[in-house]
């Protein structure tokens, strides 16, 4: 009793109120079925259900924090509860914008007959397109005029109004790097050494600081040997990948920035073709510098017969980490000092020899044999090349591509004459050529201009980079078009420079992917470690932020408005900010780039995806393309997604994409198809909108989900959860009413005759939500350890022992009547206590966690009554088959005392509600749903609903993994 002392907040004594308080608070909790959210009401379940789908995606870009937020948030939208008021910005602009485009009317679109471009869900999905606001629609694409003809009249034009572009800039501010554990620390200090000592004997003067010598340590690991020394709860090899990614897109930066400074490439197939050389070269000549000076750590087994590329990676991860502190120069200087041919071309970096056995001798033809010799570990190949007039050369290596590249050498050194006079060796360019600095334009176009104007003041240029923003926003079409203005101002299209801007996009992606994943620990999984190259649409997005598609200037034949155009517009901007400031982008750029680097989605592709969740559930696909010509020359795919379960059972889908489609964008466009018409099975409003061909597909989904389920891993339960298959979501949010909704819409899908649910079913629903309720990561496990010295930390702590208590085990009674009497004569002889029993002759069968929660209620009360000396009123009711405890506490401050245990206890325990009032604590205990008529499906997740898992013995999913499943937790509500 003595530990409430001093805690318990008090207040004024309140009005007198009626003797049945107990009425008036079930009431007042009967009316709260609404919220308010940016001055509309909106119900509690469209509340629970819109939170969820912000949930899914969050968590498919692995934003973890905000699904817990959304998941955890969820469930306090029960009826008569009162979920917080002051949402974080974030959320409440996320749900009025979810809430606004669920009430929009659906688009009235063409139906196609195996297709799903009817579905009013996609908007989420749809690709971007680039935003035109205030472009006069008569006036056509800046920089051409609108042609007109006899037979046609031309559009009045409007007048001219500038967009309006966002130009402030700001400092790029990267969370702090966590710091390593100890004993990976001790680990990676010698190694750490080894590298600084051998950077500075490269580059001369090299003196980094403590925390960047330890990472260096850990750059020159290799996962095998950290796979060896570290547990992966430690540390996971994908920090690895991520290191050595950022430091690949470190050197493109440095081989192009040394490139563009000599060269003077025409197209851009020779600026790419030439990258892939130098790329190829330096590599090379880094991995030759670390495997000379033995700085890689290899395991026992690696270590055997590395490969060169074991010795090129742990270079790029060098370069990594120098770019994950900033140290750009470094990282300059020391792949000059390794490839000395940073700066000037080189015979070196000609075309391959392959490449120029085929140019020597086209005309005679060329043929190549291979045979192979040796053990399976350390086969050795043999290639012998052949000449329609006889000529043949041979050569080995340890794989086939070797082999032939040897052979290719060794016959065109055989026979040089005929590879001088078939010209295939490259004459590499003079050094000292260079091309005519370009110039803006003499007469630009307002909007051209203006955008020039607005891109200089935004990337903090001046008048320095003018000329290359007008390059970046100038059309192949329009130079085409436009020949004497171009040469006069020394001017060609913004191709090259998108090519350039490509690598830049993705050196400041992996940037700020690598420092905001290292900053949330060092055991990423897979999916947090990705980091995927920037899409076409991604850039389109930017540009559309940036408002070029204003600016751009184009021909007749290009509206400008195309996801090329404006993806390579933008990439040539950002090409010509690296240009004029460097690395100097990485600490300071426009806030638009910002915020769109920061918002970058590196979640795999629809295709991915799909495959994922075929893997989970035992299933196979492939696509079948069909093509289709428009009559333009130009081809389109649909793709055809053959499906099979693991019972043989077969199901074809075709979808058809938003424009024309390669092969690839066709098959993305078919398996997004296929993820909508799964994600419709959640609510009953998307599910009314599928027509009979979208139920036959999610039927066939359902049967292959419910058959293909096995052993899963953490990893693979993750992913359920966050996609919400299966109703998981459903049950770990406590909606158990949409939950038996979404079984009865399964039922109409798959027929009543389904037999029962599958074991494995069952133990899934009981894992997901033994992790939830108390897992590492739960709201439970989190409050208990609070590390808080204060008041609300000390209240918290107490209120998860209680919770923790109530969830264990119930009270040694049968009835409610019999907690109440026990906690009364404990109670009653330290303070006044008042029992108003209205329970009458209703029956009222409790659930064991039932009694446990009403004893832990009761007592938790009583403490904080007895604590400031007044009274306890207790009054009991059932009404509708639901017991109403009612608490009454004078002079104490209950909101302050009772919020965290209440909100606790709804969370935990199933079917049971704590409400806080002024004055009082409503605890609302529903008795279980009627289970006869229940489908399989809804018997299944109920059962595991209704389980109390001890919480104090060892049964979750941290402490017992799965047997022969060596990966860490990795559940969303359990990841830090």
């Amino acid at each position: 009793m003595n530990r409430w002392v001093g805690v318990v907040s008090l207040r004024e004594t309140a009005a007198p109120t009626p003797v049945h308080r107990i009425a008036l608070a079930i009431e007042a909790a009967r009316k709260r079925t609404s919220y308010q959210l940016a001055g509309r009401e909106v119900p509690y379940a469209r509340m629970r259900a819109t939170l969820r789908r912000l949930g899914q995606e969050h968590a498919r870009r692995y934003e973890w924090e905000r699904y817990t937020y959304c998941v955890e948030l969820a469930g306090d939208f029960y009826n008569g509860g009162e979920p917080p008021q002051g949402l974080p910005g974030w959320l409440t602009t996320e749900l009025d914008d979810a809430l606004r485009r669920s009430t929009a009317a659906p688009r009235k679109n063409a139906r196609k007959t195996t297709s799903t471009r009817h579905e009013p869900w996609r908007t989420e999905h749809r690709r971007p397109q680039p935003s035109h606001r205030d472009r006069p629609a008569s006036t056509g694409a800046p920089g051409r005029a609108v042609a007109s003809t006899g037979s046609r009249t031309p559009e009045p034009v409007r007048p001219y109004r500038r967009v309006v572009r966002r130009t402030t800039a700001c400092d790029v501010i990267y969370p702090p790097l966590p710091a390593l554990p100890r004993e990976l620390a001790e680990l990676v200090a010698e190694g750490g050494a080894e590298v600084v000592a051998a950077v500075g004997d490269t580059v001369g003067r090299f003196a980094p600081g403590p925390d960047a010598v330890t990472w260096l340590g850990l750059a020159a690991e290799h996962r095998s040997h950290l796979y060896e020394k570290v547990p992966t709860q430690t540390v996971t090899p994908q920090v690895l990948g991520l290191l050595e990614r950022l430091g690949a897109t470190a050197l493109d930066m440095i081989l192009l920035d040394a490139y563009v400074r000599w060269a003077v490439p025409q197209k851009v197939g020779e600026q790419s073709c030439e990258h892939v050389r130098r790329r190829r070269a330096a590599d090379l000549a880094l991995g030759q510098w670390v495997a000379e000076r033995r700085l890689a750590r290899l395991g026992s087994g690696e270590a055997q017969q590395p490969a060169r590329s074991v010795y090129q990676g742990c270079a790029r991860q060098v370069l990594g980490v120098l770019s994950l502190f900033g140290d750009h120069e470094t990282a300059r200087r020391f792949v000059a000092a390794v490839w000395p041919d940073l700066d000037r071309p080189v015979a070196s970096t000609g075309f391959d020899s392959v490449t120029q056995a085929d140019a020597a001798f086209r005309k005679e033809g060329l043929s190549y044999d291979y045979a192979e010799d040796g053990p399976g570990h350390r086969k050795e190949y043999r290639a012998t090349v052949r000449t329609g007039t006889g000529r043949t050369a041979h050569g080995t290596g340890p794989s086939k591509k070797a082999a032939r590249a040897a052979a290719a050498e060794a016959l065109l050194t055989k026979y040089p004459q005929a590879a001088q006079t078939a010209g295939a060796r490259q004459n590499a360019p003079e050094p000292g050529r260079q091309q005519a600095a370009p110039l803006p334009y003499t007469r630009p176009e307002a909007r051209h201009r203006d955008a020039v104007a607005d891109l200089a003041a935004m990337f903090e240029l001046g008048h320095r980079a003018d000329a290359l923003l007008a390059q970046a926003l100038t059309h192949a079409s329009w130079i085409y078009e436009n020949q004497p203005a171009a040469h006069a101002a020394r001017q060609h299209d913004n191709q090259l420079l998108a090519h350039q801007g490509s690598f830049v996009v993705d050196h400041l992606a992996a940037c700020v992917r690598t420092r905001h994943t290292l900053a949330r620990g060092l055991a990423p999984d897979d999916d947090e470690a990705r980091i995927l190259t920037a899409s076409d649409e991604d850039t389109a997005r930017l540009a559309a932020a940036l408002a070029l598609g204003e600016g751009l200037l184009t021909g007749r034949g290009e509206s400008g408005k195309g996801l090329v155009a404006v993806s390579d517009a933008a990439q040539a901007v950002v090409a010509t900010a690296w240009r004029a400031r460097g690395p100097e982008l990485l600490r300071r750029r426009p806030a638009v780039l910002d915020e769109w680097l920061t918002g970058l989605d590196h979640r795999p592709d629809p295709t991915t995806v799909l495959n994922t969740m075929a893997i989970t559930y035992g299933m196979t696909y492939a696509f079948e393309h069909r093509a289709t010509n428009d009559g333009k020359h130009l081809t389109h795919y649909t793709a055809t997604a053959v499906l099979r379960d693991v019972r043989g059972r077969t199901h074809q889908w075709t979808g058809h994409a938003d424009g024309p489609a390669g092969k690839t964008s066709a098959g993305k466009a078919t398996a997004q198809d296929i993820l909508d018409v799964l994600a419709a099975a959640s609510t009953d409003d998307l599910f009314t909108t599928l027509d009979g061909l979208q139920r036959d597909l999610l039927a066939y989904l359902f049967r292959a989900q419910l058959d293909g389920l096995g052993q899963l891993t953490e990893r693979q339960r993750t992913r359920i959860l966050a996609r919400g298959d299966l109703g998981t979501d459903l049950l770990t949010t406590g909606d158990t009413e949409a939950f038996l909704a979404w079984a009865a819409r399964v039922m109409t899908l798959l027929g009543p005759n389904i037999g029962e649910a599958p074991e494995t079913l069952t133990s899934l629903y009981r894992r997901i939500l033994d992790i939830t309720r108390y897992g590492q990561r739960s709201p439970l496990r989190r409050m208990a350890a609070d590390p808080g010295t204060d008041t609300a930390g000390t209240v918290r702590r107490l209120a998860a022992e209680a919770v923790r208590r109530a969830a264990s085990a119930s009270p040694r009674v049968e009835s409610v009547r019999d907690v109440v009497q026990d906690w009364w004569r404990d109670q009653a002889p330290h303070t006044g206590v008042t029992v108003r029993d209205d329970m009458r002759q209703e029956a009222f069968v409790p659930l064991p966690a039932h009694l446990g929660a009403l004893h832990e209620t009761l007592t938790w009360c009583g403490e904080a009554a007895e604590a400031t000396g007044t009274r306890t009123d207790v009054e009991l009711t059932v009404q509708h088959g639901t017991l109403h405890v009612w608490i009454g506490l004078d002079r104490v401050d209950v909101r302050a005392v009772c919020d965290n245990f209440a909100r606790l206890l709804s969370r935990t325990l199933p079917f049971t509600d704590c409400l806080v009032g002024e004055d009082h604590v409503l605890l609302r205990l529903h008795g279980g749903p009627d289970r006869t008529g229940l489908s399989p499906l809804a018997a299944a997740g109920l059962d595991a609903y209704l389980s109390a898992v001890d919480a104090e013995r060892p049964s979750t999913a941290e402490e017992q993994p799965d047997p022969g499943s060596p990966e860490p937790e990795t559940h969303p509500l359990a990841t830090t």
